[in-house]
């Protein structure tokens, strides 16, 4: 078979300081200013979430960052924010603050900024616009921006405290528009969390035991609204949202919302009749996909991600599978799997019971059909900078035995990529 190479969905990219200055309306700017001026004095990088060894420039230069990609075979991915103008906490992904006005202000700022960086690769990046569902006109109008400015998708907004949950039928202008324009939809991990208070360890703890439920539970708004029964064009991907929680919840709701199960017998008595069509697994790979990322068996077992044993049967239980998982590098942050790419694209081809076209469907495929990806136009930089899954297989003890530790700092060093492709040739 053909080269192939990764899409990783899950980026992170960000506007300086500077730049970000740019992109924000002139009635705003004195306010950014004086911001801008505080928070330098406190000595802060502008950084944003990231892994401090990796250079905070790789947000924004655009030359830069796909150099680096290319150097662990990325040829595309889908991009968040890792950072917006006005927002409260800077290592936030996803902003808050108390001033509505000038939180809107710094996610259009970066909706605009977002629009050329991604247009500086073209089919390369798909940036998802940063939403706000708060007022449904608005949000229906930005939908149609995002599409005629070429925007990649619509990145789902956290549910906050008194925000209109995704099931209510008064938000279907909104999936009626999205679906119209053909944007796919994403849902990034830690979007919706609460903003605990105070910081210490055991808000650390909070946002490890309960990131996978906020982040994931659109999902099964979406399936029990009926929304993707009336609008059955819709895609969803969910991104870095804790997959075994994922896993656990739609497999206890395939077996509760069973045709033959009590629990609907009794929502019929009580007049509430089941308003979708399928089964929660059932929507799977058609309207939703689950982006592993950082992608590693440490997120969850392979085998279990595609639900096969050693020997390519059927595990059974629900599995996402491999015709919706998908890959995900989270480059630049903290955890993501940058240094150690090539080891667990070699640990993936070599699980017993993947088959080649599995991974090709996880590193590659799935983001075609999830997230519109054009592989034709991809392919020249594919030949350029990809792999052959063969050659990877063939050095995979090799690859795998190099992983450094996840609490080891990146180091940019060397490319075993190059070297990969260098020694292939």
């Amino acid at each position: 078979m053909s080269r192939t190479a990764i899409i990783s969905v899950d980026g992170h990219v960000k506007a300086s300081r500077a730049g970000y200055r740019d992109y924000i309306q002139k009635e705003y700017l004195d306010t950014y200013d004086e911001q801008v001026k505080a928070v330098e004095a406190t000595g802060l990088p502008d950084a944003g979430n990231m892994n401090p060894s990796i250079g905070v420039e790789v947000q924004w230069d655009s030359k830069l960052r796909m150099e680096k990609l290319e150097s662990i075979g990325v040829v595309a991915e889908v991009l968040f924010p890792n950072g917006v103008p006005f927002q409260e906490n800077p290592f936030d992904d996803f902003a808050r603050s108390n001033n509505r006005e000038l939180l809107n202000e710094g996610r259009c700022a970066y909706n605009r900024w977002l629009v050329d960086f991604c247009a500086d690769m073209p089919g390369r990046r798909k940036g998802q616009m940063v939403m706000d569902f708060t007022d449904i006109d608005r949000a229906v109008k930005d939908v149609y921006w995002a599409k005629e400015n070429g925007l990649g998708g619509i990145s789902l907004p956290g549910l906050n405290p008194g925000d209109t949950f995704f099931f209510d039928p008064v938000l279907d202008p909104i999936w009626a528009t999205i679906q119209e324009v053909g944007l796919p939809i994403t849902q990034h991990g830690g979007a919706g969390l609460p903003d605990y208070q105070p910081a210490g360890f055991a808000l650390i703890m909070m946002l490890i035991a309960e990131q996978g439920f906020f982040s994931n539970r659109s999902m099964w708004m979406l399936i029990a609204g009926g929304v993707f029964d009336r609008f059955p064009a819709l895609r969803v991907s969910y991104i870095e949202t804790q997959v075994h929680i994922l896993t656990a919840v739609i497999e206890q709701l395939d077996t509760v919302l069973d045709p033959t199960s009590d629990w609907l017998g009794f929502a019929k008595m009580m007049g509430r009749e089941r308003i979708f069509e399928r089964q929660p697994s059932e929507y799977f790979g058609t309207n939703l996909f689950v982006g592993v990322s950082p992608f590693t068996p440490r997120q969850i077992a392979i085998g279990d991600l595609i639900g096969k044993n050693e020997k390519g049967r059927p595990l059974p239980g629900f599995h996402i599978g491999a015709d919706a998982a998908m890959y995900g590098v989270d480059y630049p942050h903290f955890e993501s799997s940058f240094n150690r790419n090539m080891g667990e694209v070699a640990t993936l081809l070599t699980t017993p019971g993947v088959s080649d076209l599995d991974a090709r469907k996880i590193m590659m495929t799935n983001a075609t059909k999830a997230l519109d990806f054009d592989l034709d136009s991809l392919r020249p930089h594919m030949d350029r900078v990809g792999f052959e899954p063969s050659e990877v297989v063939a050095r995979a003890d090799e690859l795998m035995s190099s992983l450094p530790e996840w609490d080891t700092p990146f180091k940019n060093e060397g490319n075993i990529l190059t070297n990969l492709v260098a020694d292939e040739r």
